[in-house]
């Protein structure tokens, strides 16, 4: 079975569009419950200050095992990191690589993109 990276980048992150606490409650229990042993890692990428108190709060509601698979990428050791795991020249800039971002077109994510697939490949 193929496993999932997750990546996430904070660039441009704001405490006004943090979602609720209860939407980032309700995502992880959908990922640990119906997609158990599916990821690999999940990468978050510089995130802001702010954040780490936010992550002293939503980690006690992580699985113990979910919580080994979570890796932070900030400064040059994030930087390796990333080049360690990822060719990227086919990530985008806010997830460590050089490729330019597109345009977001839900549909096309949910619909078109196929689940082994990235939306921009």
């Amino acid at each position: 079975r193929e496993k999932v990276c997750i990546v996430i980048g904070y660039q441009g992150f704001r405490l006004s569009n943090a979602p609720p606490m209860s939407t980032v409650k309700h995502t992880l229990q959908i990922l640990q419950g119906h997609y158990p042993e599916r990821m690999y890692r999940a990468y978050i990428c510089d995130p802001p200050l702010v954040f780490r108190t936010f992550w002293n709060i939503i980690r006690h509601f992580i699985d113990p095992a979910t919580l080994e698979k979570i890796a932070f990428c900030t400064g040059k050791e994030g930087e390796r990191l990333l080049n360690r795991d990822f060719d990227t020249t086919k990530t985008e800039r806010q997830a460590g690589g050089t490729k330019a971002l597109r345009v977001f077109d839900s549909t096309e994510f949910l619909f078109e993109t196929p689940f082994d697939s990235t939306f921009d490949e």
